[in-house]
């Protein structure tokens, strides 16, 4: 009896070290980061135009929903299910991100139109500012991706509405990884980018009357 109790407890002991060393031994997988990235100088195709008139524009901090407020890159399952993944994060800030890359995107296709937009947290003097609010930005790994965002213009000479508009789009992945859904970010964005540059450029031209 005592020499089966033995043999049990040193086989238990065999066991219980080897499930350590097994968990111990276990490399988990390296997190990959992420970033979107603007639209490259000559893919813009900006319209020069003639006269020295500058209009200054400030991007103000894009604004996210707190979903989206986190390192981790948020995909859709089904509804209402959606999954974090920690081992695929965004390298910085997602609205730092956003912010930086929608107003390089529009200094791209608007500067050389004598339109200089900014991009400052502090209070700065211009003509007019941009307001962009991110309400949904995710997809299924592997199918689509999908945007809804709301844009508006404010005209800072008196401080009035120029112009508000819903955008909506959506765009299908190449494949099931996350560098495909990163690639699909960038082109949403700079989808949005382009509508906002194509909204606010004729408003912000001629302020006064088309």
């Amino acid at each position: 009896m005592n020499v089966c109790m033995a043999r049990f407890k040193w086989t238990a002991t065999i066991i219980f070290c080897l499930s350590i060393v097994a968990c111990v031994g276990k490399v988990s997988a390296p997190t990959q980061f992420y970033m979107i990235d603007p639209v490259p100088p000559t893919s813009a195709h900006p319209v020069p135009v003639s006269g020295s008139m500058t209009v200054r524009v400030n991007l103000d901090p894009v604004e996210i929903p707190e979903y989206l407020n986190r390192p981790q890159i948020v995909t859709h399952l089904d509804r209402p299910e959606y999954q974090i993944d920690e081992f695929h994060r965004w390298l910085e800030p997602l609205r730092d991100n956003l912010t930086r890359v929608i107003a390089e995107n529009l200094s791209e296709m608007l500067g050389t139109e004598g339109i200089d937009v900014l991009s400052m947290s502090l209070p700065v003097e211009t003509d007019f500012s941009v307001v962009v609010q991110i309400l949904r930005l995710d997809g299924k790994i592997g199918q689509f991706m999908v945007l809804v965002a709301r844009w508006s213009l404010f005209d800072r000479t008196d401080n009035t509405l120029s112009m508000t508009k819903r955008y909506v789009i959506q765009a299908a992945m190449d494949d099931d990884s996350y560098q495909s859904l990163v690639k699909v970010h960038n082109r949403l964005i700079e989808s949005l980018s382009r509508e906002i540059a194509s909204g606010i450029r004729p408003i912000v031209l001629h302020p006064t009357g088309p």
